[in-house]
């Protein structure tokens, strides 16, 4: 218990005042010698430096208006495998009345019924890099303890400050383009625990990339031989993957093959394969596909919530008819294996479910389901890259090895050309839909240096019609999201950042989407 409350002592004078990204970047570590030793550090990583782990499972969990609340819930209904739905009487309880403006796309989508209220993910992701700058700091003061425990916590330290400039870098800058990187704005850079008297401003996109590359190096460094018992705690097999992804975002092809192979040949990962399971669920935290996850899950909230208990009726969002469409669903077993369903007078609904456990007392089976990293992605990221790189055979047998383990009775792939490219870009999309990267995908697609794809987003809208539980909604319009760059493809720099630095923190531009009737 002593040592429990120095951690937290320390915890408490990283963060204590600090309400804006101008409050993190000018933290004191003055009062931080309350940790003595690793073993300290490790309870400020677990408690404050990793995302918490939670399940939003019904409206008391689910809050996008403060940091209690899931991880990014909205980015799972901005892209193009979301619809709404709209049954029986209004209500302000379900998730289409909390993350509309996320749907609709509006230029200030942090408000509820139209009043504005401040973007908690910002600071609170600075929260998390202020934690690890503190910790990379102090553990260079301990060397009364083993170098492999203080590279253990150097590891896991460098791998979630690249998380976290990762995630800051894809929601409210533009995505890596090779050729605007080096101008575009990205988000300030902040790697010391101490005050610095400067006027912190957005570094360029293609430095906080490169400040997530050099991370991630460091972690693939310090964490070789590390072995947790957990898939939540970071990992070498993790860092290369997730460097893998970023090699992928900023077109460097020819770097990803040795890290994806490097993790494949781990025979501690293995695919699980859907075509014989008899399981119910295939993504939990005991599946030997799990790398590594973090954070929250809110899918069954912000699909489903409390559904069957409801006397008003469902509201709220379900699987689009495109992204339904591209499932053979007689042969995927992803479909049969990630879906629900709920039959109201006249039609189905479909409602993604890739883990089946729902009540409380089963959440610790769930992981995140906006960064979770399996071993299928290292497949996906090695065929990119090969296709990319003119290593077309290589990458069909690559892709060919992932897709049999999950369509039955598999026909040969014969794609070359973009044709490989978009076969494998739509793979991604069945493989991880609802797993927090479509959105980033869509982006860092529109401005690839080999076969751009942009693509515009209709969200179709409902009136309540105000009859039983099972009455549909009636028909509005619809919003359309234009091609990438128009329109909300980033998301505004949170307003309190803006006046505190009294405009060195420059926001992104951003219109509301139009309508349609």
């Amino acid at each position: 218990m002593k040592c429990m409350k120095k951690v937290y002592f320390l915890v408490w004078m990283c963060l204590w005042g600090l309400t804006g990204c101008s409050d993190f970047l000018e933290e004191d570590s003055k009062e931080n010698t309350y940790a003595t030793s690793c073993s300290d550090l490790n309870e400020l990583l677990v408690g404050s430096g990793y995302m918490e782990h939670q399940v939003a499972y019904n409206n008391t969990k689910f809050t996008i208006k403060t940091a209690s609340g899931p991880y990014f819930p909205w980015l799972h209904v901005m892209d193009d495998d979301v619809e709404e739905v709209v049954l029986g009487n209004y209500t302000e309880t379900n998730s289409r009345y909390k993350l509309n403006p996320f749907y609709t796309w509006e230029k200030d989508p942090f408000n509820e019924a139209g009043v504005l209220f401040n973007d908690p993910t910002w600071g609170r992701l600075y929260k998390h890099i202020a934690v690890t700058n503190v910790i990379l700091d102090k553990v260079e003061e301990f060397t009364h303890d083993t170098e492999e425990d203080r590279n253990i916590i150097r590891g896991q330290s460098h791998f979630l400050r690249a998380t976290y400039y990762y995630l800051l870098v894809n929601i409210y800058a533009k995505p890596y383009d090779p050729i605007s990187a080096a101008t575009d704005l990205g988000v300030p850079l902040k790697l010391t625990p101490y005050v610095e008297d400067i006027d912190y401003k957005r570094s360029p996109v293609d430095s906080v990339y490169h400040q997530i590359v050099r991370d991630l190096k460091q972690a693939i460094h310090y964490l070789d031989g590390y072995e947790p018992k957990t898939v939540r705690r970071a990992t070498k097999s993790a860092a290369q993957l997730f460097l893998s992804r970023v090699y992928c975002y900023m077109g460097q092809w020819d770097s990803v093959p040795a890290l994806c192979e490097s993790v494949l040949a781990r025979e501690k990962y293995q695919l699980k394969d859907l075509t014989v399971t008899k399981d119910t669920g295939w993504i939990d935290a005991n599946s030997p596909e799990i790398i590594f996850s973090q954070g929250s899950h809110s899918t069954n909230f912000v699909f489903k919530g409390e559904y069957e208990n409801s006397t008003d009726g469902i509201s709220g969002y379900r699987i689009s008819d495109e992204l339904h469409q591209i499932f053979d669903e007689n042969k995927d077993k992803r479909w049969m294996l990630s879906v629900d369903t709920i039959d109201v007078e006249g039609f189905t609904i479909y409602i993604p479910r890739k883990v089946r456990a729902s009540m409380p007392s089963e959440e610790f089976s769930f992981v995140s389901d906006n960064f979770t990293f399996r071993l299928s992605e290292a497949y996906l990221n090695l065929a990119e890259a090969l296709a990319m790189t003119g290593r077309e055979g290589e990458a069909r047998n690559v892709l060919e090895k992932l897709m049999k383990k999950r369509i039955v009775d598999l026909a040969p792939i014969t794609e070359s050309g973009e044709s490989l490219i978009r076969l494998i870009r739509k793979e991604r999309r069945r493989e991880f839909c609802f797993e927090g990267q479509r959105w980033f995908d869509l982006r860092r697609y529109a401005v690839s240096s080999k076969f751009p794809e942009t693509k515009s987003i209709k969200h179709v809208v409902y009136d309540y019609a105000y009859g039983d539980k099972s009455t549909p909604g009636v028909y509005r319009g619809y919003y359309q999201l234009p091609d990438y760059p128009d329109g909300g493809w980033v998301l505004p720099i949170p307003t309190q950042e803006i006046e505190q630095t009294e405009g060195s923190i420059v926001n992104n531009d951003r219109e509301s989407c139009l309508f349609y009737e």
